[in-house]
């Protein structure tokens, strides 16, 4: 993703912070701004608006409310985006979820998903960390591997949705390791976690520094983390290429969006009030605290060649699955 972060960083991001720019939105906002969130309380996503929404809305002048509109694997939340007019006063935090796995999945969307979005720019990285209950007899992946292998179906795997991108992910994972767990899928990763908690499920794909407390807390046993590199919170736990499954790749992102045909002006504006934001040392410590690693210096021309690139590479993979939905 680094380089693909890098591919129009020139000229579109030396244009950002021109008078120019700061001029043509001199009556921009004119109004509050509603940040939807695709999926309910309780998720990196909603987490990662709340980070940012003091942050725009000192910046702009106007408030930033929050918004839960979940639903259908973030297609409600992302139609509300797309369906509101053009003038950048509705955002909307972008997943893998709601921008990729969506087209893979489902046949029928009542929107241009496609096309729809107009791209601000990233905003971070979350690992995604491979997670047990204390009763699942496996300390390490090649046991959890065995296990499962060894008994088909038994074990119980919770997801934040059909289409999200733990129940993908875990699908992809399982194809890999040639096993079958049975699939529970949640409104959202916060009830996810509080049943994985209980012992009501015994395995997911977790992220997020409530995450890494109930690891460190001995809550759940982390097993493998999806991520380029190990991560500094949970430095034991080994990467999936290091437990012995090198082909397994899959770890999250956020970015920030709004309906396409919103004006060139208003969307180098929100890239500016973006890469600020992130740049914050102290909005950087925050987000470090649940290993999620923020992006400074993307543009809205990156950023889509980033979910261009996406797309094209899990498209395929989601479909091969056999996973689809109406």
């Amino acid at each position: 993703m680094k380089t693909t972060r890098r591919i129009l960083l020139g000229a579109s991001a030396a244009g950002l912070l021109t008078p120019h720019v700061a001029r043509a939105q001199d009556g921009y906002p004119s109004r509050p701004i509603r940040l939807i969130v695709a999926f309910p309380p309780g998720s990196i996503n909603d987490s990662t608006a709340r980070l940012i929404a003091p942050e725009f809305s000192r910046e702009l002048g106007q408030p930033v409310i929050v918004e839960n509109r979940a639903g259908a694997g973030g297609l409600a939340g992302t139609e509300v985006v797309i369906r509101a007019p053009a003038d950048g006063h509705v955002l909307g935090i972008g997943t893998m979820s709601q921008l990729v796995m969506n087209l893979a999945l489902y046949t029928n969307i009542p929107f241009d998903l496609l096309n729809g979005p107009a791209f601000i720019g990233m905003i971070s990285e979350t690992p995604s960390i491979l997670v047990v209950h204390p009763s699942v007899p496996a300390n390490t992946l090649a046991e959890l591997i065995a296990y499962a292998g060894a008994n088909p179906g038994k074990l119980n795997y919770a997801s934040a949705g059909n289409g999200s991108i733990n129940h993908v992910g875990t699908e992809q994972f399982m194809a890999l390791a040639g096993i079958r767990m049975t699939h529970i899928p949640y409104r959202g990763q916060g009830p996810a976690q509080t049943d994985l908690l209980a012992g009501n499920v015994d395995v997911s794909f977790d992220s997020g520094a409530a995450a890494i407390d109930h690891v460190r807390a001995g809550r759940v046993r982390a097993l493998a983390v999806s991520f380029p590199r190990r991560i500094a919170q949970l430095p034991d736990v080994p990467l999936f290429a290091e437990a012995g499954l090198p082909a397994y790749a899959n770890h999250s992102w956020n970015l920030l969006m709004t309906r396409a045909g919103t004006p060139t002006p208003v969307i180098l504006r929100l890239n500016t009030v973006l890469r600020r934001t992130m740049s914050d040392p102290e909005v950087r410590r925050r987000f470090e605290l649940g290993a999620t690693e923020v992006v400074t210096d993307s543009t809205p021309e990156s950023t889509a060649a980033f979910v261009e690139a996406q797309r094209a590479k899990w498209i395929p993979i989601a479909r091969g699955l056999g996973i689809t939905f109406n």
